[in-house]
């Protein structure tokens, strides 16, 4: 997107808890990393629209003045996601861990916790981020199926029994 989202988290963090606010990390699509490249420029700029991306939400070209204005003294890192694991975390979170709830999550809904699995899958990256053993982890989902035909060809379920499941569904 264009920061909006992630500046108005991280702003009111900064605002309220100050040096003891948490660890906020801004995830979006490898096909439209606008805020990504503004945080390399160190100022807002605008990138070339290429591929289309699933997270079609996310699909933004140029970071939000306002939001980076934000970010930049309030976000700790940035990072990007491919559409194979933005559908990989969709797909985890329709079909959880027994006892976890099921999450309808949408291809943009699904970059974050898409991020959260690649930090997790890097040691590198999980100590940098501080995200041992004792981390606790708040994950957004953005958006549920906004799209129910194409949420039926990407998770192989359709959203209504996901929400309704509770718990993992049986397929």
């Amino acid at each position: 997107g264009v920061g909006g989202l992630a500046a108005a988290v991280a702003g009111h963090l900064a605002e309220r808890l100050g040096a003891r606010r948490p660890t906020l990390v801004v995830v979006e699509p490898d096909r439209a990393a606008c805020v990504l490249e503004t945080a390399r420029a160190g100022r807002p700029v605008r990138i070339a629209a290429g591929a289309p991306t699933v997270m079609a939400m996310l699909e933004c070209y140029e970071t939000s003045l306002v939001a980076w204005r934000i970010l930049a003294r309030a976000a700790d890192a940035f990072m990007t996601v491919s559409e194979e694991d933005a559908v990989a975390a969709m797909n985890r979170l329709a079909r959880p861990e027994a006892g976890d709830m099921a999450v309808v999550a949408g291809e943009s809904g699904g970059a974050g916790l898409a991020g959260l699995l690649r930090v997790a899958g890097d040691a590198g990256a999980r100590q940098a981020l501080g995200c041992g053993a004792e981390a606790r982890i708040l994950v957004f989902n953005t958006e549920g199926a906004t799209d129910t035909a194409r949420y039926r060809d990407l998770v192989g379920l359709d959203p209504a029994l996901v929400a309704g499941a509770g718990s993992a569904p049986d397929q």
